[in-house]
């Protein structure tokens, strides 16, 4: 017998632990889909603790994790950048050259 198989036999699992686990489950499963899925564990251990409900952040995500529930935004990515331009590919750095010469200055420390 392997010594955490001792453990696991003299010490079993606590019912009332394990109750209050399948709650949390549940209040987590009820957080994530009143948000329509876009709550990730920050936001839903933010209303676990407005909701009166002690329990880390780190424990949300890992039984989010264990729910497979992750966060998604409700509208897709959206490209801003207006790549149909007149410039050929490569010509960027005569565009984006200053008008005036630089001027550099270099401080010498003795």
């Amino acid at each position: 017998m392997s010594v955490s198989g001792y453990y696991k036999w003299l010490c079993p699992k606590n019912p009332q632990k394990e109750a209050y686990k399948q709650e949390m489950k549940q209040k987590i499963c009820q957080s994530f889909h009143e948000s329509l899925g876009t709550y990730g564990s920050p936001r839903v251990y933010q209303d676990l603790l407005d909701w009166g409900y002690q329990v880390s952040q780190k424990t949300v995500g890992r039984w989010m994790k264990e729910m497979e529930l992750k966060a998604t935004p409700l509208e897709a990515f959206m490209v801003t950048t207006e790549s149909d331009h007149e410039l050929p590919e490569g010509q960027f750095s005569t565009f984006m050259t200053a008008p005036f010469p630089l001027l550099v200055i270099a401080f010498f420390i003795h």
